[in-house]
């Protein structure tokens, strides 16, 4: 046997000759199948193949899309909720200081002194909240 005799094809070029050679009328010239029902099979879509019969019926897709609008709206209110916390997290660190100001002209020297104690420890807590924020809003948009 001679080795330029070797033919590759897709499985849908495949089956698209194959139901050409036997009239089927469930394949079209582009490819794509059809079921008993009328359903046409969709690749790259099986994960909305809920009942795995390799074809996705109007539920199913309606499911999916459903799916898909619930996620990209967890999505949404998801970056909603980090932004608000990196905004109250950046308002806080220039709140903080006028706070320190406010129990020294109190007369609060108790108060002064332990805001003054907390100081390092919260602008770091606080930056690196900011921080982790924007380099997350960095990384997804480099993507």
């Amino acid at each position: 046997m001679d080795d330029r005799s070797e033919v590759t094809m897709t499985r849908a070029e495949y089956d698209l000759l194959k139901a050409k050679a036997e009239n089927n009328p469930k394949f079209t010239d582009d490819g794509s199948r059809y079921d008993s029902r009328g359903y046409r099979t969709i690749d790259g879509m099986e994960e909305a193949d809920i009942n795995g019969d390799g074809h996705i019926d109007n539920a199913e897709l309606n499911m999916h899309l459903e799916f898909k609008r619930k996620e990209l709206e967890d999505a949404d209110a998801m970056r909603d909720a980090q932004r608000r916390m990196a905004w109250f997290s950046l308002l806080g660190m220039l709140l903080y200081p006028f706070a320190v100001v406010g129990a020294s002209f109190s007369g609060l020297s108790e108060a002064q002194a332990t805001l003054g104690d907390m100081a390092p420890t919260y602008f770091v807590a606080v930056a690196g909240i900011v921080a982790a924020f924007f380099g997350a809003q960095a990384f997804t948009k480099g993507k």
